[in-house]
């Protein structure tokens, strides 16, 4: 089958986000990003931070002759494949690599990393081929949960968990500001006026929309759950807890509240990432693993 390239449009949006659904569909596991990841990419991290134009130069779609769209290059720090097989042509992939150097080699020397799925052997082969070699040091990964049974939420006395509305989008901004270290800077400006972007994604729902508010009314944990109804999954993005709250059980708390939320609606399993020790403490398991791969461009 032939397939060809054209330039990501905003109005293309939707049809991403419904290709990331379809692929999760036919390979039953996350392959790079999830619909979660594309929607908070596009309606809270790039908005806020003024930068969706340029972000959307860095994404290509190749569709076939139908039209239907194949694949998908998309950046978040690195470049990430986007595709629903887990064995693509290496002439769909290639074209994939030469779009990404294309827009990574601008400047002497620059670098360009990529970030493989580790069961996706030809793009690992075509990789190494093309004069990549595998960071040791750098890696991204999906963990995920089943929603088989209940789990047990323990609040600990003087907080309350909130949803959706109840909670000013300020609020939750200082919240993620606080959680991720960035008082004081340009981006927490930014956070505090765009934060309530979140709202108008497809996948967003208040009633997922989880935090946890010390007795001053602070957000001090939070956990905003996305939902890919037609796979029956959720995925957890923003999740953070404020450095001086962690180990009192509140990010415990609030992300099982929202699985909890996420089975009443009929959805079977959870997804987030990357993998670190507290998600595997909490029942969570790697699913997916993927290697960063780079190489100098131009250089």
């Amino acid at each position: 089958m032939d397939y060809h390239y054209r330039a990501y449009e905003r109005t293309d949006m939707l049809k991403v986000r419904q290709f990331l659904s379809d692929a999760y569909g036919r390979m039953k596991r996350p392959n790079s990003w999830l619909i979660a990841r594309w929607e908070f990419e596009v309606f809270f991290f790039q908005l806020r931070a003024g930068t969706l134009q340029d972000w959307e130069r860095n994404i290509g779609l190749w569709e076939d002759e139908t039209g239907r769209l194949a694949a998908v290059a998309s950046k978040d720090g690195d470049f990430y494949f986007q595709l629903d097989s887990n064995d693509p042509p290496d002439s769909l992939t290639g074209e994939m690599f030469d779009f990404i150097e294309g827009r990574t080699g601008r400047e002497p020397a620059e670098y360009c990393k990529l970030a493989i799925p580790t069961f996706m052997s030809s793009l690992e082969r075509l990789a190494l081929s093309r004069g990549y070699e595998l960071l040791p040091d750098e890696s991204d990964s999906t963990v995920s949960i089943l929603l088989d049974k209940e789990f047990p939420v323990v609040l600990p006395e003087g907080f309350r968990l909130c949803s959706g509305e109840e909670v000013s989008n300020s609020a939750k901004a200082l919240g993620h500001i606080m959680a991720f270290h960035y008082p004081g800077t340009k981006d927490a400006e930014r956070m505090l006026q765009f934060y309530g972007g979140i709202r108008e994604a497809p996948g967003y729902c208040p009633e997922l929309d989880l935090a946890v508010l010390n007795g001053q009314g602070e957000v001090v944990s939070f956990c905003n759950v996305f939902v890919d109804e037609a796979n029956r999954i959720g995925m957890l993005e923003p999740v953070g807890t404020h450095p001086d709250y962690r180990r009192c059980g509140l990010g415990k708390a609030v992300i099982y509240e929202a699985l909890n939320r996420l089975r009443s609606k009929g959805m079977v399993k959870a997804y987030t990432g990357p993998s670190q020790p507290f998600y595997e403490r909490i029942g969570f398991d790697r699913e997916v693993e993927l290697g960063v791969w780079g190489k100098k461009i131009n250089g």
